[in-house]
């Protein structure tokens, strides 16, 4: 019996496993082209196409209903205004750094005004009963969070010759954001003005 490597009997077989060689191969780039599209869309899980087992409709999910605004009989409040600030000396017809930032105070219509140390200590003030309160507190306040709120009081921060200071300002009405930054500005001709 003669058997040839170019029968009709290894004909069959090697086609097969030319076959499957080329499907096996076909899958595999397959494959990695997909990890390819997924890499490159970040891993995210999301795709540009959407899931094949999810349907467009889903019955556990229900609308959300309008919500309606609230009617109310009273009118609203109207805001406060903030007094305009007046045409003050800050500096040269003052005696002391206190003094001048108690012209401040009476520039802007405040309560109060204090610059505190990074540490919680009193570097400057326009006096009042709160400002050794108000610089060991609102100092620890401000580094832990420089956007907190608090009701009547306004933190800014401002660096003097190297120094981290945090300015405190009591009022009773909250100065607008326009206002507060004259305020820092004042506050910076005032410290080098004095120290």
């Amino acid at each position: 019996m003669d058997i040839s490597l170019t029968g009709s009997g290894y004909l069959l077989p090697m086609v097969i496993i030319g076959i499957v060689v080329v499907v096996v191969i076909a899958v595999v780039l397959f494959q990695r082209r997909s990890k390819k599209r997924r890499h490159s869309e970040g891993d995210t899980g999301l795709s540009r196409y959407p899931p094949r087992h999810r349907l467009d409709y889903q019955p556990e999910s229900k609308p959300i209903p309008a919500i309606q605004p609230a009617v109310t009989s009273t009118p609203l409040a109207r805001t406060v205004d903030v007094p305009k600030p007046k045409d003050i000396d800050l500096t040269s017809t003052r005696k002391d750094m206190t003094e001048s930032l108690a012209a401040i105070v009476g520039k802007y219509s405040l309560s109060n005004f204090t610059i505190a140390t990074a540490d919680g200590l009193i570097f400057g003030s326009s006096g009042g009963d709160t400002a050794q309160t108000d610089a060991a507190s609102y100092s620890e306040m401000f580094k832990n969070d420089p956007h907190i709120e608090i009701p009547g009081v306004v933190l800014f921060g401002l660096t003097h010759k190297g120094s981290d200071l945090i300015g405190i300002v009591r009022a009773k009405t909250q100065p607008p954001h326009e206002i507060l930054q004259q305020i820092a500005a004042d506050t910076k001709v005032i410290l080098n003005w004095w120290v």
